[in-house]
């Protein structure tokens, strides 16, 4: 079993647990041994040659020691020595045991809790993978490996295919009802608004998760982000495949960045998106620039005092001045490129350079006020300084139009304006995001400029940013890479609108839940850190605040085995080498207006 779990450990990083035994129990040996040794050759030409090496070696080195003759001057006894190397195997395993329980950076933390369940040691991976049984859900083999899309199925860009720019726009915690809203007489969001004059404003747009670092990724990914049942810490060993924007479009030709105001290394963002394809990697820890004091946003101002991470967050001008210079050059180039942005004025506690207008007052925020909780009074206040922080973003986008105006690109860049994730302002009693995926939280802005590949007008056919990537291919006229979980909106076999399904996965500090949404209307939650579950219908309850599950138990009964299933599929791809070891990652379950 040893030598199996370092067959795997060498194809995918990781070391067998209990789970990945058992399917080898139950499947073709022929067809897992191919698996393990057709990717790593070598590895297993140097283990055969090794391991019988060891075997034959270690009787006559043990019948060795045990005839050594030990000097009667030296108190020293064979006995002594077994105690003393077992204390010090003791203390090597409880040492760093301790020191990963006391040590209160999560991402740290996290980091070294993966370690030792997948890499330090097979027995180690075996042994908490057992106990972790007992206290964690089950991960059932259950992909039908006929429906998922080899690895080797290439991808290739067009040779004359369109190739217009890209900008992506992530603007923190960016509300779906902030499009057009006017907020004491002036316009919230004037640039933005005028983007949706001549591109395509959706409606029913979602963010595919409630925090960042889940639902930033999947931007440029169009992956979901449920891949364990933890929370997970991206790691640049992790053995799963990616494709990301960039090394779609540097394929095509295309120079590509990120250029953010975000700290990426926050739940090691920035370890996933790093990519030999990308040329330009500038965020706040990256930048070298001072960055905003963050002691009112508990979580990164932990991490930052515990010396995890080492900036907070970057001032939105300075990211929009080093973005203009990068997109200017590439446009005086006639260079096509991709380039993702985030912006972080929006972030509680919405605070702004001094000298950056405040339209929106009151928009002090009392001490009392947390990210986690304000009481329902301060609410307005804490709306006006959020109004301010969307406010300022706009503004920075703005210079970029106008930029893009002045040298007569605007309408041949595709500009995609949107929410990362929403905000609550104690709607149903919560605060902020992070937390599970309620309306405010998961509906968010989303406008696409792009007035030769879109038709201007508003798009209410429910859209997760997943779908993103997928849709722009297929405006493009590429091919949609297999390695996409999203679908292309506008493509002619796109699914009905009434059976249309959306997926949101939260794990947090704050949360953890699953929701699924049923024709932009019937909405199932899944709360596992409450255990409670509900229906909501959102065209009479937008602010569901009414489980109609009662009402509509064939309905709900449905959507709670559909939102299983979703989850099922994914910890099963992730968790099991034999399926992401051979395919790509599978496409989300789709609804049977005759049942499932």
């Amino acid at each position: 079993m040893q030598v199996a779990s370092w067959g795997l450990f060498c194809q995918t990083g990781v070391f067998a647990n209990v789970e990945v035994c058992r399917f080898l129990l139950v499947n073709p040996f022929t067809s897992i041994w191919r698996d393990l040794t057709v990717p790593e050759r070598s590895a297993f030409v140097l283990l055969g040659i090794g391991l019988p090496a060891i075997v034959a070696t270690m009787p006559r080195l043990l019948r060795w020691l045990a005839a050594g003759q030990w000097p009667e001057t030296n108190p020293i006894t064979q006995e002594s020595v077994w105690i003393a190397s077992w204390r010090t195997a003791t203390i090597l395993l409880l040492l760093p045991s301790w020191l990963i329980a006391n040590d209160q950076s999560e991402i740290r933390q996290a980091a070294w809790i993966d370690a030792a369940k997948t890499r330090v040691h097979p027995v180690t991976s075996l042994a908490l993978s057992a106990a972790e049984l007992f206290v964690s859900e089950p991960i059932e083999a259950c992909l039908d490996e006929s429906t998922l899309t080899p690895l080797d199925v290439t991808w290739t860009p067009p040779q004359n295919g369109r190739r217009p720019s890209v900008i992506v726009l992530a603007v923190e915690s960016l509300r779906a009802d902030t499009i057009q809203l006017v907020h004491q007489g002036q316009e919230v969001l004037p640039n933005i608004n005028r983007l949706t004059q001549s591109g395509v404003h959706f409606t029913r747009a979602y963010a595919q998760s409630t925090h960042s670092d889940y639902a930033d990724v999947c931007i440029v990914s169009s992956l979901y982000p449920l891949r364990t049942r933890r929370h997970h810490y991206y790691d640049v060993r992790d053995p799963w495949p990616k494709t990301l924007a960039f090394d779609v479009f540097k394929q095509a030709g295309y120079d590509t960045a990120i250029i953010s105001s975000q700290n990426e290394s926050w739940g090691q963002m920035d370890q996933f998106l790093q990519s030999p394809n990308l040329d330009l990697f500038f965020d706040s820890q990256r930048s070298g620039l001072a960055t905003a004091d963050v002691t009112r946003d508990p979580g990164l101002a932990r991490e930052l005092k515990l010396g995890a991470l080492t900036a907070g967050r970057l001032e939105d001008s300075q990211t929009m001045d080093r973005a203009l210079g990068w997109v200017t050059e590439r446009i005086e180039r006639d260079q096509p490129f991709f380039l993702s942005m985030n912006f972080q004025s929006s972030h509680f506690p919405y605070e702004l350079p001094q000298d950056a207008p405040r339209p929106f007052q009151p928009c002090e925020l009392a001490p009392q006020v947390s990210f986690l909780q304000y009481p329902e009074s301060e609410v307005p206040t804490v709306k006006n300084a959020y109004f301010n922080g969307i406010h300022h973003c706009d503004q920075q986008i703005g210079r970029l139009i106008n930029r893009l105006e002045e040298i007569n690109a605007l309408d041949d860049v595709v500009l995609i304006v949107l929410g990362e994730n929403g905000e609550a302002f104690r709607e149903n009693g919560s605060c902020g995001h992070a937390r599970e995926p309620v309306e405010p939280v998961v509906h968010v802005a989303t406008v696409i400029h792009a007035p030769s590949l879109l038709k201007p007008g508003v798009e209410d056919y429910p859209l997760e940013h997943v779908d993103l990537l997928p849709t722009l291919l297929g405006r493009f006229g590429w091919l949609q890479h297999p390695n996409f979980q999203g679908c292309d909106i506008y493509a002619e076999d796109r699914v009905p609108e009434e059976e249309r399904l959306l997926y949101f996965h939260a794990n947090s500090a704050l949360a953890q839940a699953d929701a699924v949404l049923l024709a932009g209307r019937w909405k199932y939650h899944i709360d596992y850190r409450r255990g409670w579950t509900a229906l909501f219908d959102l065209a009479d309850d937008p602010a569901e605040s009414s489980d109609v599950s009662s009402e509509y138990p064939e309905l709900a009964q449905r959507l709670h085995r559909q939102l299983r299933t979703w989850r099922q599929n994914q910890l099963a791809y992730y968790h099991y080498p034999h399926y992401y070891g051979r395919y790509f990652p599978p496409r989300s379950p789709q609804w049977a207006a005759d049942g499932l």
